[in-house]
């Protein structure tokens, strides 16, 4: 049996948006789901399918109003939370999220009892997302040395808002300087996406882009 090339087409536009329901971050959800439905929308027109084209047309600008809010409007929906210790929804979160913990920072759940360590929730709307902690230096810096998302935030968009080019943790805690120690590989690479780089006694500094 020989497929035509629409077909193929409308083939493609179908296993795209099948492909976007499985992925973890809503970014990358609804970007995938945003090029699907536009293709699906396009071979409803091609093909005289008036209602497929109008039901993947109104899918696909529904995703664009919802990235350009996620992407351009990002003051608006996220924010930083102070935990009030001791918590036992820190304890519950950790704990929920134990394995992935276990793996992106295998040091942190033995030293997080620190008595100078404070804690922040990472919040979209009101919602936990993600959670942060670390400690202060006698010189007054502060280390972030967790800093634990959800799967379907990561996308670095609240690495930026928290850490990096958005600078609100230094806003909220009032620090003058704001540095990171990696906990593994995956970290590592996550503070370079964000614009952090490694000084020479392993402390990641972020370094803006001129």
């Amino acid at each position: 049996m020989e497929f035509s090339g629409v077909e193929i087409f409308g083939y493609c536009a179908s296993a795209l948006i099948a492909f976007s329901l499985t992925r973890s971050s809503i970014i990358k959800l609804r970007w995938y789901n945003l090029f699907g439905a536009a293709s699906f929308c396009i071979y409803g027109v091609i093909i005289g399918a008036a209602p497929v084209a109008i039901l993947n047309g109104f899918i696909a600008l529904t995703n664009v109003v919802y990235l350009r809010k996620m992407l351009t409007q990002t003051d608006q929906h996220l924010s930083i939370l102070e935990v009030s210790l001791p918590s036992n929804y820190v304890k519950f979160f950790l704990d929920f999220h134990k394995q992935e913990v276990d793996v992106l920072f295998p040091r942190f759940l033995n030293k997080m009892a620190q008595l100078n360590r404070r804690f922040f929730y990472l919040m979209e709307n009101t919602e936990v997302v993600g959670l942060l902690s670390g400690f202060e230096l006698d010189d007054g810096t502060f280390v972030v040395d967790f800093d634990f998302v959800i799967p379907a935030y990561r996308d670095c968009r609240l690495g930026q808002f928290v850490l990096g080019s958005g600078q609100h943790l230094k806003q909220v805690t009032q620090y003058d300087e704001i540095v990171a120690e990696a906990d593994s590989p995956e970290h590592e690479n996550y503070l370079k996406e964000i614009g952090f780089s490694a000084n020479e006694n392993g402390v990641w500094s972020y370094k803006p882009t001129t």
